[in-house]
């Protein structure tokens, strides 16, 4: 779908309802944007994992497929805003991250504050390049 000179992309999100809320994503020229992320089921709305590495790596790997649609990849990463919602999960996340993005890797800003639905631990925010 085009919405002016951006393309929409992927099935979007629906946060428990029937029409898509917001996209998956936005592609504007050679840039994606992706809206935040985070390890929800999309049938049950409720948190993949119970514990941070598990929602981290469902996070991770959610982000991997939405870039995979639009033609790119973690490896084209250029921001990474996350959210947290326990300090403690600080190291963890450095850990992840570091094994999840190859250098040079995307810059990031992390942030800890509460989140919209019980149980969720961490949230991302991303912006990729992806070829014309």
């Amino acid at each position: 779908m085009r919405a002016g000179n951006t393309i929409v992309l992927g099935a979007g999100t629906t946060l428990g309802g029937g029409a898509p809320v917001f996209p998956d994503a936005i592609r504007a020229g050679n840039l994606l944007l992706l809206s935040g992320r985070a390890a929800v089921d999309p049938a049950t709305g409720a948190p993949r994992g119970d514990s941070f590495v598990a929602q981290a790596q469902a996070v991770l790997d959610d982000v991997k497929a939405v870039l995979a649609e639009a033609g790119s990849s973690l490896d084209d990463v250029l921001r990474v805003e996350c959210w947290l919602t326990d300090p403690a999960h600080f190291g963890a996340w450095n850990e992840i991250f570091v094994e999840r993005f190859s250098e040079p890797r995307p810059v990031r800003t992390t942030t800890i504050s509460g989140l919209p639905l019980p149980g969720l631990l961490i949230e991302l925010q991303i912006t990729a390049a992806v070829s014309s």
